[in-house]
């Protein structure tokens, strides 16, 4: 192998390694961008007040949020 040939392999195996590790920071960074823009859209949603609460039983009226059942006197 001349040196040429050497060299041409050393820049190819730092390319390869070089987009392997930008590969895996993609992926670090897009997969809580994603989280935090789905979250986001969600809070925006519900505080405007476009998603629906389910339909419910009777019972429904008389059970508290966190699940509990709340008596009315």
């Amino acid at each position: 192998m001349t040196i040429r040939e050497s060299a041409n392999c050393a820049f190819g195996v730092a390319r390869l390694a070089f987009d392997a590790g930008a590969a895996l920071l993609s992926v670090a960074v897009a997969v809580p961008v994603a989280f935090a823009v789905g979250e986001a859209r969600s809070m925006a949603l519900t505080a405007r007040g476009d998603i629906t609460p389910a339909a419910g039983t009777a019972d429904s009226e008389h059970v508290h949020d966190l699940g509990t059942v709340v008596e009315l006197i």
